[in-house]
C-alpha cells in the first residue's frame, strides 16, 4: 500500500506546477478554436469531426478521430459553467497521469515472473516511469489527454486479459474488446493494445503450461477478429482515406531515396531511445530541419546506428517498449511528425522495466552492494524529477515553451515562426519581423511564415513588399485561402479593386465557409459603391460566424445610412442574440433608435455600450447628443465633459458643449 501511495504522491509533486499553465501550442487549435468542445455544439458533431473540428470524411481532415478525448474536454467545460478554465484542464491531466502511474505498477508486477524480483523491481520501475521528464509534453500539453486516456484503458485491458487467461469468459473478452475500442476512440495508437495482449498470452501460456492449447488459439483468434473490426470501423469513419501530410512535417517520409529514409528513420529511433536514457533535449516540435536527413554514407551520425543485439532481457518489457511505438515508427504508414515525445508515454514503461532489470542483473554479476545501486537509482530519480518540474515551467506559457526549443532545435523554422507569432501578439514588431525572416531563411518554402510576414509589412504600409511575399506563398501553395484573402486586402490598399475582388473570390473558392473573407469582400464592395453586394457579403459572414461583430456592425451602419431604420433594428435584435456583450452593436442600435426619436430605448443601448467599453469617448459623446436632443441638458453636459476627458481631440464634441453652455447661459439670463 505504501508503494502505491509513494507513486501517487511523487506523481502529484512532479506535476503540481503544471496546474498553473495556460493553453499552449496545439491546445489552441484542439480546444480554444474547436467548437466541438463547447457544450452548446450538437453532440453528433463530436462523432462526425476529427480531433481538430474538421469533418473527418473530407480529404483536408487530419483523420485523427478521437471523439472520447473531445468529450472529456466538453466535460471540463461543462463542469466550469461553459467557461474554458485552463486550471481544470490541467488538473484533469495530472489526475489521469496519477491514475496511469498507479496502473503501471500492477501491470509491471504482472510481467515479473521471478519471485525474488517481484518485491521491488515493479515498484522501482514505476517510480522511474513516474518521474521521467519525457512525459511532460503529455501532461502539461492538454492535447496529451488522448495519450493518457488510451494508455489507461490499454493497461486496464491488459490487466483484465490476465484474468481471461486464467478463467476463460466471453463476458470478460467482450469487456476487453469494448475497452480497447473506446481506447482507439481516444487515440488510434491504442490498437496496439491487442498486440500486447497477444504477446502477453504467448509468454504467459508458455511460462505456465509450456504449450499452446485450444483456448490459447481461440483467444488469439478473438483478438485478431477484434482488431479487424476496430480497424475496419476506423478506416470507414475516415472514408478509407489517409491523412495528407506536408513534407515539412516529416521530411524523411518524403525522401526520394530509400537508403536516406532507412538511415534517417533509424537515427530517429536512436534519438527516441536517447530521450528515454537522458531526457535533457526536449522540444515541443522536431520538424522543419530540426533533424537533417542522412543522405550520404559519410554522415557521422551513422555511427549511432550500430545496435547491440545480444540482450536477453525480459521479452515482455521489450514488447511493451516496442509495440506501442510501432504506429509512430513510419514502418507501416507515414506519420505527421519527426519525433513526438508523447509517443513515448507507454513505451517508456517498458523501457523503465528494462533499465531496472538490467541494473539487477549487473548487481548480481558484479556483486555490487545493494545500498550503492539503490543510492544511484534514487539519485537518478531525483534528477529526473527536478528536470520534470523544470520542463513543466517551460510549458506554462507559449513564450517560455518556444524559446526553450531554440536550445534544442535552433534550425527548426517552426520554432522561429512561433516565436515571431508571440512577438507580434506582444506588439514587438521588430522581433517578429526578424524571426519570420529567420524562419523563411531556414525554410525557403515556408508559406505560412511568408503570409504572416506579409501581414506585418501590410500593417507597416509596406504594401509592395507584402504583395511580393504573398504571391510567392501562393506559388508554393496555390490553394492557400488565407494568403489569397490577405493579397486581396493588400491590393485594396493599393487601389487595385478589381484584382482584389478576384483574390477574395479565389479565397472563398478554396474555403467556402470563410467569414473573414466575406467581411473583407463586403468592405471592398462598399468602397466600390456596390451596397447590395456588400450587404450580401456581410450576410454570408455572419451566417458562417454569428459572432462576427464587425460584419454585423457594418451591416447596421450601412442600413442606417440608407435610412432603412426598421431593417437595421430587426437585424440588430438578431445580432445581439449572438453577441449580447458587444458595445459596437449596442452603439449602432442606439444611434438608429435616436434618429427615430425613441430616446428611452436609445439611452439603454448607449449605457450598455458604455458599460462594456467605458473608455470609449465616442460612446459618451453620442449619448451626450441624445440627451441634448432629448432636452436633458445637464446630463448632456456631463457626457460631453466625460468624452473630452477621455479624448480632448474631439472637436465636434467640444463645439456641442460650447453650444450647450451658451444656450444654458442665455436661458439663465
Amino acid at each position: 500500500m505504501w508503494k502505491t501511495a509513494t507513486i501517487v504522491l511523487t506523481g502529484g509533486l512532479c506535476y503540481f506546477n503544471s496546474l498553473f499553465g495556460t493553453l499552449v501550442f496545439d491546445d489552441t487549435e484542439a480546444i480554444l478554436k474547436n467548437r466541438d468542445v463547447l457544450p452548446s455544439t450538437p453532440l453528433i458533431n463530436v462523432f462526425r469531426n476529427d480531433f481538430w473540428g474538421t469533418d473527418v470524411s473530407l480529404n483536408i481532415s487530419h483523420k485523427s478521430y478521437r471523439p472520447v478525448t473531445i468529450l472529456s474536454y466538453r466535460l471540463n467545460i461543462f463542469l466550469s459553467d461553459s467557461v474554458i478554465l485552463p486550471f481544470h484542464f490541467h488538473l484533469t491531466n495530472v489526475v489521469l497521469y496519477i491514475i496511469l502511474c498507479g496502473l503501471v505498477y500492477p501491470m509491471l508486477k504482472m510481467f515479473i515472473k521471478t519471485p525474488k524480483w517481484k518485491a521491488d523491481v515493479p515498484f522501482l520501475s514505476t517510480l522511474l516511469f513516474t518521474v521521467h521528464p519525457v512525459h511532460t509534453e503529455v501532461i502539461s500539453g492538454l492535447v496529451g489527454r488522448a495519450d493518457l486516456l488510451y494508455s489507461i484503458l490499454s493497461i486496464i485491458s491488459l490487466l483484465l486479459y490476465e484474468r481471461l487467461i486464467k478463467n476463460n469468459s466471453l463476458i470478460l473478452f467482450i469487456t476487453i474488446y469494448l475497452l480497447i475500442a473506446v481506447a482507439v476512440l481516444c487515440k488510434e495508437t491504442a490498437i496496439m493494445a491487442l498486440g500486447l495482449c497477444s504477446v502477453y498470452d504467448v509468454f504467459q501460456t508458455k511460462f505456465a503450461q509450456n504449450k499452446f492449447n485450444a483456448k490459447f488459439i481461440y483467444r488469439n483468434l478473438g483478438l485478431m477478429a477484434a482488431g479487424i473490426t476496430i480497424l475496419y470501423f476506423r478506416f470507414w469513419i475516415m472514408n478509407f482515406e489517409g491523412p495528407i501530410f506536408a513534407k515539412n512535417d516529416n521530411p524523411a517520409a518524403f525522401a526520394d531515396h530509400i537508403l536516406t529514409r532507412i538511415l534517417t528513420y533509424n537515427y530517429i529511433y536512436f534519438l527516441n531511445v536517447l530521450l528515454l536514457i537522458w531526457p535533457q533535449w526536449l522540444c515541443f516540435d522536431w520538424s522543419m530541419g530540426c533533424i537533417p536527413l542522412i543522405d550520404n554514407l559519410c554522415d557521422t551520425r551513422i555511427l549511432s546506428l550500430v545496435y547491440d543485439t545480444s540482450s536477453t532481457t525480459n521479452a515482455l518489457a521489450l514488447s511493451l517498449t516496442i509495440l506501442p511505438f510501432v504506429p509512430a515508427s513510419n514502418i507501416f504508414f507515414k506519420v505527421g511528425f519527426v519525433i513526438a515525445e508523447r509517443a513515448l508515454l507507454l513505451p517508456s514503461a517498458g523501457y523503465c522495466l528494462l533499465i531496472v532489470l538490467g541494473i539487477k542483473k549487473l548487481q548480481n554479476r558484479f556483486y555490487i552492494k545493494e545500498h550503492i545501486w539503490y543510492r544511484c537509482f534514487y539519485l537518478t530519480c531525483a534528477i529526473f524529477a527536478i528536470r520534470t518540474i523544470q520542463r513543466n515551467f517551460e510549458w506554462l506559457n507559449e513564450e517560455t515553451l518556444f524559446k526553450s526549443a531554440l536550445d534544442v532545435c535552433p534550425r527548426n523554422a517552426k520554432v522561429h515562426y512561433n516565436i515571431a507569432k508571440i512577438a507580434a501578439d506582444s506588439n514587438n514588431k521588430q522581433m517578429a519581423l526578424y524571426e519570420y525572416r529567420k524562419a523563411i531563411e531556414l525554410n525557403p518554402e515556408y508559406e505560412q511564415a511568408m503570409n504572416n510576414l506579409a501581414n506585418l509589412l501590410r500593417e507597416g504600409k509596406r504594401f509592395e513588399e507584402a504583395e511580393i511575399l504573398l504571391r510567392k506563398a501562393l506559388k508554393i501553395r496555390p490553394n492557400f485561402a488565407a494568403a489569397w484573402m490577405n493579397l486581396g486586402i493588400v491590393l485594396t490598399n493599393l487601389n487595385r479593386s478589381k484584382e482584389a475582388e478576384e483574390c477574395y473570390l479565389k479565397a472563398i473558392h478554396f474555403r467556402n465557409k470563410y467569414p473573414d473573407c466575406y467581411y473583407n469582400l463586403g468592405n471592398l464592395y462598399l468602397d466600390m459603391d456596390r451596397v447590395n453586394e456588400a450587404l450580401k457579403a456581410w450576410e454570408k459572414a455572419v451566417h458562417y460566424k454569428p459572432t462576427h461583430t464587425a460584419a454585423w456592425s457594418n451591416t447596421l451602419v450601412l442600413l442606417d445610412s440608407l435610412q432603412l431604420y426598421e431593417n437595421a433594428l430587426e437585424l440588430g435584435k438578431i445580432a445581439l442574440m449572438y453577441n449580447p456583450r458587444s458595445p459596437a452593436l449596442h452603439f449602432s442600435i442606439a444611434n438608429t433608435l435616436g434618429k427615430l426619436q425613441q430616446f428611452d430605448k436609445a439611452e439603454k443601448h448607449f449605457l450598455e455600450a458604455i458599460n462594456f467599453s467605458p473608455q470609449n469617448a465616442l460612446y459618451h459623446s453620442n449619448l451626450g447628443v441624445l440627451y441634448h436632443r432629448w432636452g436633458k441638458l445637464d446630463m448632456a453636459r456631463e457626457m460631453y465633459k466625460k468624452a473630452l476627458q477621455l479624448d480632448s481631440r474631439m472637436k465636434t464634441t467640444e463645439q456641442n458643449l460650447k453650444k450647450l453652455l451658451y444656450a444654458q447661459q442665455n436661458t439663465t439670463q
